[in-house]
């Protein structure tokens, strides 16, 4: 379940987005600050894979401070 670090070259977001296993990614991403649909994997933030493929299962890089953006640290977004 690789979590991809994704860019926005439309507006500059950055957010990450998590693809299950077993399925296939997206032919197109949808930035959720300003619609555009140019987002794609940002070369500077290669996936990762989730923590609960690890041994200590716990942390959600998601969620967590690892992909909380500092401008609204109130939205983590999955």
């Amino acid at each position: 379940m690789p979590v991809y670090g994704l860019l926005c070259p439309d507006c500059g977001h950055r957010f990450p987005s998590l693809v299950l296993a077993g399925t296939r990614m997206p032919s197109k991403w949808v930035c959720s600050q300003c619609g555009g649909h140019s987002v794609g994997p940002d070369a500077d933030r290669p996936p990762r894979s989730h923590p609960w493929e690890e041994p200590h299962r716990h942390g959600c890089l998601c969620c967590g401070p690892a992909f909380a953006q500092p401008q609204r640290p109130e939205i983590h977004e999955c």
